[in-house]
């Protein structure tokens, strides 16, 4: 979601750049914006992480008009969506019925929202609640598992996507000692991907999450990448709540990441949400990381910001802003939301939903709400769809498509 460029400088001026990210050279001069870095206020922040002026802060899902559509009507990538937090809510309150099971009694829709949606912003821990509640109805159950797969592409359709990446973990889609296996729930959400891009023309790819605390289904995590990349794996991650001082990732984890970085297997790490700013340069550092998913937290620590993301491109930075901000990984302050800050600064970075099925977003409306509530104008939008393009994970030559269409879609600043 960011950043306007000119068309012209759509080229690699230097190593440390990616071709075709910013749109413009960018030099290593100041950053254009403050960064804070007096600790008293940094400090305060933290303190007060869930709340803006009013301690009562809701927040809602902002509406997508005529115009929004209108304004929005160019291609769209999104990176960072976990497809467990992505089932619609028809299909789980129908499947939740047809097994008996109604979630907290929910016998209608609007009833299931309310059972699984929060509007008031709370912690990562909490938000990751509603799956306890709605994950027991698909795991296992290799038709669920595919036909959300191939929701996913409609709803997409719906909203202009053209390529997502859809992360998960399969070991947590499968029961143990069940006749699913975590290679058969790959093998789901491939048919079910690839009946969705058949019927509705959105690509879609699989990313395999690590977890954080089961370290050990790791090595399965490391294998199934490197064996089912016919299936659509192109990536693996690892998601999960952050505990400990520095929050850091266990040393068995982290040996996977550089084993995957050895067999050429693309790596996104989850740091920076309710970890520290540590936690990013570890995942950079030591897991060689190729993108982050949300980060926001590097902007405690200016010099690191500057270092990986103003003045080198090359790691991607996933934004989920309304997810950011019910996870408390941000304060409710829209105006100096983090993504405020990497549009000024040309960061490379995307908008994506992170658990529609926890938020009720769809891509429109979260492109309305940046532009909205952040600032952000149609054309620094249109800019994010090309930095996802280009930092996606399928090959060069299957970007090249997805790259011509954004750049034919391009509207005027």
């Amino acid at each position: 979601m960011l950043r306007t460029r000119m068309r012209l400088n759509w080229i690699q001026t230097s190593p440390c750049r990616v071709r075709g990210i910013m749109g413009s050279s960018h030099s290593t001069t100041a950053v254009q914006n403050e960064i804070i870095t007096d600790r008293a206020t940094l400090d305060h922040l933290d303190k007060n992480l869930l709340h803006n002026k009013d301690p009562n802060a809701m927040v809602h899902v902002p509406e997508v008009t005529d115009k929004s559509k209108k304004d929005l009507s160019f291609p769209k990538i999104e990176l960072h969506l976990h497809l467990d937090g992505s089932i619609r809510f028809s299909t789980l309150l129908e499947l939740s019925l047809a097994r008996g099971t109604p979630l907290k009694g929910a016998k209608t829709v609007e009833e299931l929202k309310k059972v699984l949606i929060t509007h008031e912003p709370a912690n990562l821990s909490r938000v990751l609640e509603a799956f306890d509640l709605f994950l027991p109805i698909v795991r296992g159950d290799k038709v669920a598992i595919e036909r959300i797969a191939y929701e996913m592409c409609e709803d997409q359709a719906a909203n202009g996507v053209i390529y997502f990446e859809g992360r998960y973990s399969p070991h947590l889609l499968c029961l143990p000692g069940g006749e699913l296996t975590a290679v058969g729930v790959v093998e789901a959400v491939k048919r079910g991907f690839d009946r969705g891009e058949a019927q509705f023309g959105v690509k879609a790819r699989s990313i395999i999450c690590c977890i954080r605390g089961l370290d050990q289904y790791a090595d399965d995590v490391l294998q199934i990448a490197t064996d089912c990349r016919h299936l659509g794996v192109v990536a693996i991650d690892v998601a999960g709540c952050a505990h400990g001082a520095d929050e850091q990732y266990e040393a068995k984890i982290v040996h996977i990441f550089q084993e995957a970085y050895k067999r050429g297997i693309h790596r996104t790490v989850h740091a920076g949400e309710s970890g520290t700013a540590k936690e990013v340069y570890k995942a950079i550092h030591d897991m060689h990381a190729d993108r982050i998913g949300h980060g926001y937290r590097v902007m405690r620590d200016p010099d690191m910001y500057r270092k990986f993301f103003v003045y080198d491109h090359r790691v991607h930075l996933e934004a989920c802003p309304y997810s950011s901000v019910m996870t408390g990984a941000v304060p409710l302050d829209w105006k100096n939301h983090p993504i405020a800050t990497w549009a000024k600064d040309k960061v490379n970075f995307s908008v994506s939903r992170d658990d529609p099925t926890c938020f009720d977003n769809t891509m429109l409306s979260e492109l309305e709400l940046v532009r909205s509530e952040i600032g952000l104008t149609p054309h620094q939008l249109w800019q994010c769809q090309l930095n996802a393009a280009h930092s996606c994970f399928l090959t060069e030559e299957e970007k090249r498509p997805l790259v011509e269409k954004i750049l034919a879609a391009e509207p005027h600043k």
